[in-house]
């Protein structure tokens, strides 16, 4: 049997280092950016998705998605975010699940817009990682070089903490250290509901 964990939170939350802990500790991670940077590769069905909503002009000269023009595109219109997201989203969700088939154990899925897709429908539990405004802007500025204006603009068009808190079974504070953060997690994965011998 397996047990379907989501991770969500905000951009600059943290999942990613949550997601990394998770895999050196050798548990199965299926990241929902990884996924879809793989269904926009050439000649699989979101490159085609994207090229026919958008046209050329988002691609580059090899073929793969110009990932920064289109970003930067659809951010600043909230009706090109969501015709890109109807388009990719269902692709993006079964392949991540068809990764997951066969998979013993704790399976964790991390999705920034886990409960905005509806998938927390099909985990057995859901973790919110959580960190303040100002250190969250702080780690993209540091990270992706990104205007802060810009970087609001994104937290803006996701749902806010507040707004995912009911849907979550523990939420990890993600203000402090690595080590504070790893702390967090290891605790977690003692919890009785989370052990795998419960599966």
């Amino acid at each position: 049997m397996s047990m379907y964990i989501g991770i969500t939170g905000g951009i600059g939350s943290g999942k990613t280092a949550v997601s990394a802990y998770l895999r050196s500790l050798g548990e199965t991670v299926i990241c929902a950016d990884e996924t879809a940077r793989l269904v926009v590769a050439p000649g699989e069905e979101g490159s085609a998705a994207v090229r026919e909503l958008f046209g050329p002009s988002f691609f580059n000269s090899d073929g793969t998605l110009n990932r920064s023009k289109l970003a930067a595109e659809v951010f600043e219109d909230d009706h090109k975010r969501k015709l890109l997201e109807d388009a990719l989203h269902p692709i993006i969700i079964r392949s991540m699940f068809a990764q997951a088939e066969d998979t013993a154990g704790r399976v964790f899925f991390d999705a920034a817009l886990l409960i905005q897709s509806r998938m927390h429908l099909r985990m057995d539990y859901t973790w919110l990682v959580v960190a303040d405004t100002a250190v969250r802007i702080a780690r993209i500025i540091s990270r992706d070089h990104m205007a802060e204006a810009l970087i609001r603009s994104r937290m803006d068009a996701q749902l806010s903490d507040e707004r995912m808190l009911p849907y979550a079974d523990d939420v990890i504070d993600n203000n402090g250290d690595l080590t504070a953060l790893h702390q967090q997690i290891d605790s977690l994965l003692e919890k009785p509901i989370y052990r795998e011998d419960t599966i």
